[in-house]
């Protein structure tokens, strides 16, 4: 890489942190040698930039954001949605290309000048997953690899109930569902398509054999914008709920979703849900503030639940 071409690309990585950033790992991302990096700065120093540094173990280089450089130009609006898109998903642990989209936002906020009075968000994730970061990106990429050249993946999976089977899995399709990632692919070992949870997966090894997609297969049998499909049959439910009429007004939990209200603190929320497991989960979430209308299985389901754990606290 040239030096014109480096100092381009070292403007962009110091525009897409607001961080410092060391010497070390600016030369493993220019491909080139620590040394090289002050020449660099110096480089786009010489242009108009004003790039601070800081000694120390946590030191290194930034861009002081006062700095300008040529843009394409955006409204107020489109910059804070940018930064405020930026700030949601650097802090996703399902995002898997973090540094991508950092550099690729940096060349497109490049004059960060006008932006300087917006105040960044702050996503919190409450149930994050327990799975080392470095490991779920690993298995993404694996996967990504086996799906683009049609490769057979040798796994370990790990059930519910926390039994190992192994499984030849035909890898078709990558997706996020409920805040985790999972893979859509055909299993030889049962003949059938079916969903598997990547920090379920205890190992996994990418074949050297090849498979073939098959004729039959449509994504839309498997997934659509509200469910994994194949995950269980969906269920009509009616619910009287009270004291969370904005609530439950701000999601939608599952198709054809209706609320209406009865008065200022009563609702009843009727729509299809899939899986009783989750269903039941959900409801009992809920707590004292509802109460099951139907279908009859759940409210018994509830009860019988209920009466279970208030059995754990009987002296």
């Amino acid at each position: 890489m040239g030096k014109t071409s480096a100092s381009i690309k070292l403007i962009q990585i110091l525009s897409s942190r607001s961080d410092f950033i060391s010497s070390s790992d600016l030369a493993d991302l220019l491909e080139t040698n620590p040394r090289n990096i002050k020449e660099y700065v110096k480089e786009i120093e010489e242009c108009g930039y004003v790039v601070e540094s800081l000694k120390g173990v946590y030191g290194g280089y930034r861009l002081n954001r006062s700095s300008t450089m040529p843009s394409i130009k955006l409204t107020y609006e489109e910059k804070q949605a940018l930064i405020e898109g930026r700030e949601f998903l650097l802090k996703k642990n399902d995002f898997m290309k973090n540094e991508e989209f950092g550099l690729a936002i940096g060349k497109v906020l490049s004059d960060l000048s006008a932006a300087n009075s917006i105040t960044p968000i702050t996503m919190i994730d409450r149930f994050p997953l327990s799975m080392d970061k470095t490991e779920l990106q690993k298995r993404y990429g694996l996967l990504n690899e086996a799906i683009e050249n049609l490769l057979k993946v040798d796994i370990s999976y790990k059930g519910a109930k926390g039994n190992i089977k192994n499984h030849i899995i035909h890898p078709y399709k990558l997706f996020v569902y409920n805040g985790s990632w999972f893979v859509l692919a055909f299993n030889e070992t049962v003949n059938d398509m079916g969903y598997f949870k990547f920090n379920r997966i205890d190992d996994l090894f990418v074949t050297r054999n090849h498979f073939t997609i098959m004729k039959t297969y449509n994504e839309k049998d498997y997934l659509d914008d509200f469910s994994m499909k194949k995950n269980g049959d969906f269920y009509h439910v009616e619910l009287e709920i009270s004291n969370m009429n904005s609530v439950m007004s701000e999601r939608v939990y599952g198709k054809n979703q209706v609320i209406e209200e009865i008065d200022n603190k009563h609702i009843i929320f009727k729509c299809d849900m899939q899986n009783k497991d989750m269903i039941l989960s959900f409801v009992l979430s809920l707590g004292t503030n509802c109460k099951v209308l139907s279908p009859d299985w759940l409210r018994d389901n509830v009860k019988d639940t209920v009466w279970k754990m208030m059995e754990y606290y009987e002296e």
